[in-house]
């Protein structure tokens, strides 16, 4: 098994903050890490003459590279390095492409520019921020066999994914001065020697790449001195004082995209505290729901919101005003008033939106496949294409009638205007009694439906391990609640008198302005409220919540690179630990690395960790010197990175059972009660 690391910056571009490169840190990287081959990939760049200097100083093979922005992504493309001067070239006409954040080499660019892809190593970010598109992969797809993952959870699910590219996991590292950690992403492949050619087959074959030398994927390296776990559960057992935190501290500085449970940091304190981070908690957590329980009173306000019923009272009383006067002033009329088009209405202009979305959702049956089979049995598909033909037909003859109705009504509207300049008889004033009468029942139907969503209900209960998540549904009780449930400060109580009437509720709302938003009006009439009931139906207790909120908190690990928990037996007892937590822990490691620091049986030892890793603090010549030992539950000794040893029954005896004595004298008690 051969070290490689292929991402490695050296020079800074547009998308760096500046750095000076450090030949002696990069040496020293090398070195620590015991790198077998490496290659520079500098942002849409190559220095030529620092590639020759560096290629000069290691005594590694090192490959000439670009990171180069792709159709809003990255790839690496790594040359043989046989010809440098030529690849400089090539490069050079990527960086004339690409100056400032934004820019980006399209397919035909990229191409153009790089000629016959078949003799470079193409390998995208994958699993990894930017990405390059499905779309760039499947047109690449006989060029890019590996992809460049950010994390060993990554790695691993590339791995057993059998559409999924070689995954690979490097540094992707500015080497400068003040690179105060050492960079411990690499990946092993399987070959004797590293060359171009044998990089090249061993990214064809995910059985060639692997996370650790001996171990293959069961484990990956955590720190610089050599210190790994496992990609699945690890256990920090320790005295107190002997670094356990301090390991887990370094991991996290490692990995900051992991999930930490901090020891404490779930249990309550202060009961009126702790009610509040509750309810703040699920109203957060529970958002989705809530915005699609509020969707379709969100979409009535949206469709009334610009509704003014006072306008439309005016407009009436206007047209009712100028139709008397016309009727009482006919010593004024004249030709011009007396002609057809003087007062005449417009065609009704109404859009055909029921159409189309008719039309649209048979365009959907004919088109579907997922269901095809299922439409077919009671659909026959030959009828669905005349009806969308017909539908369609409709909509055109429809659509021509409108345009032309809208033609003439522009020239009336000219006509009219001209006849009422020139005559001295009174104007009828315009007035579209079609819209008033629906924007009065649109108002009424609103009305309706927001006294329906404030009804008293219970729309959701969710079983969550064990517990039960409730919402209920009820109307505000005073202007404050409306402020508690947007989380807003901003003045309701003007408002809130009108709150039994919906649409003078609404524009209420419209006058407050910002930081009030349209999209937040349903929120201000509808109180979401939520509880965890636990097994027995029951309000959760302090402690419960507390449980709650563990099993939350590991679940909703999910989304990140690595879990760490530390010591959850310090907040629970050790049935919710056996029954509860250490299920949830195992299947959450089937998906990432997990590691718990703990110092209880309960955790320790039931929950079968595939790791152990024991810190230690020992003095050697008067001086403190933290160790960390670690190896597989099953093996006799835990070794330390420096070759240092301890007998894994001394730690586990010592750290899980308080000693060897003390087991035996609570085994023979536990012995003796079954006896009895």
């Amino acid at each position: 098994m051969r070290k490689i690391d292929f991402h490695i910056h050296t020079r800074a571009s547009f998308l760096d903050a500046h750095f000076e490169f450090s030949q002696a840190k990069l040496d020293e990287y090398i070195a620590n890490a015991a790198l077998d081959g490496i290659a520079i990939t500098n942002h849409n760049l190559f220095d030529e003459v620092q590639f020759r200097e560096i290629r000069e100083a290691v005594q590694i093979p090192t490959f000439p590279g670009i990171e180069v922005s792709l159709d809003k992504g990255q790839i690496l493309v790594i040359s043989d390095g046989q010809d440098v001067k030529t690849f400089a070239e090539t490069c050079e006409k990527v960086e004339k492409q690409c100056t400032k954040v934004g820019d980006y080499l399209s397919v035909q660019e990229f191409e153009q520019i790089f000629g016959d892809l078949k003799g470079y190593i193409l390998i995208p970010h994958y699993e990894k921020k930017p990405p390059i598109s499905q779309e760039l992969l499947s047109h690449f797809s006989d060029l890019i066999t590996a992809g460049e993952v950010s994390s060993p959870k990554k790695f691993i699910y590339c791995l057993n994914g059998a559409d999924r590219l070689v995954p690979v996991y490097f540094s992707d590292c500015r080497i400068k001065d003040n690179l105060s950690i050492l960079p411990v992403r690499q990946t092993y492949v399987d070959c004797e020697t590293i060359s171009f050619q044998t990089i090249k087959e061993c990214l064809r074959d995910k059985s060639k790449v692997a996370l650790s030398r001996s171990d293959g994927n069961r484990l990956f390296q955590i720190l610089e001195n050599g210190q790994h776990i496992s990609t699945g559960l690890n256990v920090i057992l320790g005295d107190r004082s002997s670094g356990k935190s301090h390991t887990l501290d370094a991991i996290k500085r490692r990995f900051p995209n992991a999930h930490h449970i901090e020891q404490f940091a779930l249990v309550a304190r202060d009961e009126a505290e702790d009610e509040e981070r509750f309810s703040r908690y699920l109203s957060q957590n529970q958002g989705l729901f809530s915005k699609q329980h509020l969707a379709g009173l969100q979409r009535v306000i949206e469709d009334v919101v610009d509704i003014s019923l006072e306008n439309d009272q005016r407009e009436v009383e206007n047209y009712v005003s100028s139709i008397l006067a016309y009727a009482r002033e006919t010593e004024r009329h004249d030709a011009f008033s007396n002609a057809k088009l003087y007062d005449e209405d417009p065609f009704l202009d109404r859009d055909q939106k029921g159409l189309l979305t008719l039309i649209s959702s048979t365009k959907n049956l004919i088109s579907n496949i997922e269901f095809r089979e299922i439409i077919e049995k009671h659909l026959v598909r030959a009828n669905l294409i005349d009806l969308y033909l017909e539908l369609m037909n409709l909509y055109s003859a429809r659509e021509e009638i409108r345009l032309k109705k809208r033609w003439v009504n522009e020239i009336i509207r000219d006509v009219k205007s001209q006849l009422q300049r020139s005559s001295a008889a009174p104007k009828i004033a315009d007035v579209d009694f079609y819209k008033v009468a629906l924007n009065q029942r649109k108002i009424s139907t609103f009305e309706q439906i927001a006294k329906c969503a404030q009804r008293r209900s219970t729309p959701l209960r969710r079983q969550m391990r064990g517990f039960s998540v409730v919402a209920s549904v009820s109307p505000f009780s005073g202007a404050g609640e409306i402020g508690a449930a947007l989380q807003r400060k901003i003045a309701f109580s003007n408002a809130y008198r009108e709150y039994e009437r919906p649409y003078r509720f609404l524009q209420e709302l419209k006058q407050i302005g910002a930081p009030l938003e349209q999209g937040e009006f349903a929120k201000c009439f509808v109180k979401i409220q939520y509880q965890i009931l636990n097994r027995d139906g029951f309000e959760a207790s302090g402690g419960e919540r507390s449980e709650f909120f563990l099993l939350d908190k590991i679940e909703s690990a999910d989304e990140h690179d690595m879990l760490l928990i530390d010591e959850p037996e310090s907040s629970f007892d050790n049935n919710f630990l056996i029954e509860d937590v250490n299920s949830l822990i195992k299947q959450m490691s089937k998906k990432m690395p997990v590691v718990v620091v703990t110092h209880n049986n309960t955790v320790g030892a039931s929950i079968k960790p595939d790791y152990l890793l024991y810190t230690s603090k020992e003095f050697e010549d008067e001086e403190v010197v933290w160790r960390t030992y670690s190896g597989y539950p099953t093996s006799a000794e835990l070794i330390s990175p420096d070759g240092m040893k301890v007998k894994t029954w001394d730690v586990l005896m010592g750290n899980l059972e308080a000693g060897s004595k003390a087991y035996e004298e609570r085994r023979q008690t536990y012995e003796n009660l079954r006896n009895s």
